[in-house]
């Protein structure tokens, strides 16, 4: 009997091996065909939006996540890629539709993509809030917002649609935004709520088109208060600082980036733009949604 338990064990181990063997030779198989006959050797992309595709607030000039993500494709996938960038600062979502169809040279290389990455969004909302900035309550504040949605979610429309005028197989890899606000007015829920309910349209918009991926860039938000408890204890300090009194006054000068701060992925040149720190963190997650949709823009077609 224990013969008989000893050889069923021995061939249940080398079973095991060989099936290993086989899926092992399987993977390593499928990545050389991949990279000798299905990889691509080489994509166009561009980036465009506003200030977060710009760049400010990159000490490393690498033009924040587009240059990062062009060497981090090079370096991970053995590919060559050439990177343009459209991005401007201060535009919202019709501005960035404007100079598209203005200028010749970025409809040339929208036409020419591979991929193409968006930043949109952030300032709409912003010129939004700080035009309701004396709303009697948060209540009322977050109710323009709403009502500011709909414009929004026209004007994505619009932009997304002159993108495809120009370039319809290109898969688009859309940014969410971020509440720079936070760590100033930790205790103001309906800053996160009115950044997350624009963000749900990027998500829409991408879910639409059919070949567009939303990627969040949210946790911009908390820099380095990743907990909850380190966040409680923000709350409380904000509710305690007598500076407070004068709400609409340190409102507006945070949104115009006119205050300081302590977020640590923020730069402290304007207060309001992600730091090297927080356009690397854009990076991998545009990374992660990029690897997740490999089938789109990595293999020949």
């Amino acid at each position: 009997m224990r013969k008989v338990l000893i050889s069923f064990i021995a061939i249940v181990i080398v079973g095991a091996g060989v099936l290993f063997g086989i899926k092992n030779w399987q993977h390593h198989s499928l990545n050389q065909s991949l990279s000798k006959t299905e990889k691509v050797s080489h994509i166009n992309l561009v980036a465009l939006g506003d200030s977060l595709t710009e760049g400010v607030g990159d000490t490393q000039k690498l033009q924040g996540y587009s240059g990062r993500i062009a060497k981090e494709l090079r370096e991970k996938y053995d590919i060559s890629v050439t990177m343009k960038n459209f991005g401007k600062a201060g535009d919202r979502s019709d501005q960035i539709e404007k100079r598209l169809v203005a200028q010749s040279s970025f409809q040339h290389s929208v036409k020419n993509a591979d991929v193409l990455v968006m930043t949109v969004g952030g300032n709409d909302l912003q010129q939004l809030l700080l035009k309701n900035m004396t709303a009697s309550s948060p209540k009322a504040l977050s109710e323009a917002v709403v009502k500011g949605k709909v414009n929004y979610q026209i004007r994505l429309a619009k932009l997304l649609k002159t993108v495809r005028g120009y370039n319809k197989q290109a898969p688009i890899f859309i940014f969410g935004n971020y509440n720079p606000l936070y760590v100033h007015f930790a205790n103001r829920e309906d800053f996160n709520a009115d950044v997350k309910s624009f963000n749900a349209i990027n998500a829409k918009m991408a879910t639409k088109d059919g070949n567009a991926y939303y990627v969040s860039s949210f946790d911009l938000t908390y820099g380095q208060f990743k907990t909850k408890s380190q966040r409680q204890k923000l709350v409380k300090q904000i509710e305690s600082d007598s500076s407070e009194k004068n709400a609409t006054k340190a409102m507006t000068a945070v949104l115009t980036g006119k205050t300081s701060v302590d977020n640590n992925w923020i730069s402290k040149d304007d207060n309001y733009h992600p730091n090297d720190k927080g356009y690397q963190y854009m990076t991998s997650q545009l990374l992660h949604v990029m690897k997740r949709e490999e089938k789109h823009w990595l293999i020949k077609h």
